[in-house]
């Protein structure tokens, strides 16, 4: 993908193009201070997967947010993890990845995304609400430290 420099729906410019080797210590602060459960090399090894699947978000040429994409056995894609930077949420970062993610998967003709979110983390699940995902399901103890996860998913 060819970078792309838009403004947000808040007013802020930023830059998306595609993951890179440095940026994996960035993409780990950012994963860390988001909860998520994912390690350097899990990223690396589904980098190499679908490049394509993985982007990033930068502002001031730093990065602020990323988006991993997943190809599913059954056909359908998967939001394996989105994260913002906690200073730039609240700003339409996080729209401006789904939407993408929606456009790369609409590209290979893939017709649902499904994802799973923190049973505790009800903004993220508003924002995924507002951009068309319904609850399918829940499931327990998904997390390392034991919390579960709301199912999502969405008909592209």
């Amino acid at each position: 993908m060819k970078p792309l420099v838009i403004n947000t729906t808040k007013g802020i410019k930023i830059k998306i193009r595609n993951f890179e080797m440095p940026d994996i210590r960035r993409v780990m602060e950012i994963e860390e201070e988001s909860s998520l459960d994912g390690d350097s090399a899990l990223y690396m090894e589904l980098y190499e997967d679908w490049p394509a699947g993985f982007m990033v978000v930068e502002n001031d040429d730093s990065v602020i947010g990323f988006v991993v994409l997943v190809l599913t056995l059954e056909g359908d894609g998967r939001i394996f993890a989105l994260a913002v930077d906690l200073r730039y949420r609240g700003w339409g970062v996080g729209r401006v990845l789904l939407k993408l993610a929606f456009n790369t998967l609409r590209k290979r003709k893939i017709g649902f995304v499904r994802l799973e979110v923190r049973v505790s983390n009800q903004i993220a699940q508003r924002l995924y609400r507002s951009m068309g995902f319904i609850d399918v399901g829940f499931i327990p103890l998904y997390y390392k430290d034991g919390e579960g996860a709301v199912l999502m998913r969405k008909v592209l």
